[in-house]
């Protein structure tokens, strides 16, 4: 959060860069607003639940107990490093978004299937047109 509100209200936090139409701090400045508005609503929604008298609820476990998930999700990536040069971000990101939401436990289809498809397509088209970086393209 501290530094989120850096990045918000800092100027001199960047030397050079692509410049665009919207500055170089852009893109960081969005994921520091993002950052600050998503931490607000946990902390409301939690604030809320307490004032009502619910209890907390129990302590969230990470199974430790194997390493495949995390080879399955280096795997994941390698596949999506080694992949995005030939098939482009347009088509591998959205099969990645889809393998680690299943990798994650995911089982609420339609929604996952919307995000993994209007996410990329947003970035590739917002990175294209207003920070001017062209992301990989399919390559056949």
């Amino acid at each position: 959060m501290i530094i989120s509100v850096i990045i918000l209200t800092n100027d001199n936090l960047a030397d050079g860069g692509a410049e665009s139409d919207l500055g170089i701090l852009f893109l960081p400045r969005v994921v520091a607003g993002f950052i600050i508005l998503f931490a607000a609503i946990i902390g409301i929604q939690s604030l809320r639940s307490l004032s009502q008298g619910h209890k907390p609820e129990g302590q969230e476990l990470i199974a430790t107990d194997g390493f495949t998930g995390i080879f399955i999700y280096i795997a994941i990536f390698v596949f999506y490093w080694l992949a995005v040069p030939y098939l482009g971000f347009m088509i591998t990101t959205p099969i990645v978004m889809l393998a680690v939401a299943y990798l994650l436990g995911g089982r609420n289809w339609p929604p996952i299937i919307a995000v993994s498809v209007i996410t990329p397509i947003l970035i590739f088209y917002g990175s294209r047109e207003f920070l001017r970086v062209y992301l990989p393209t399919w390559a056949f």
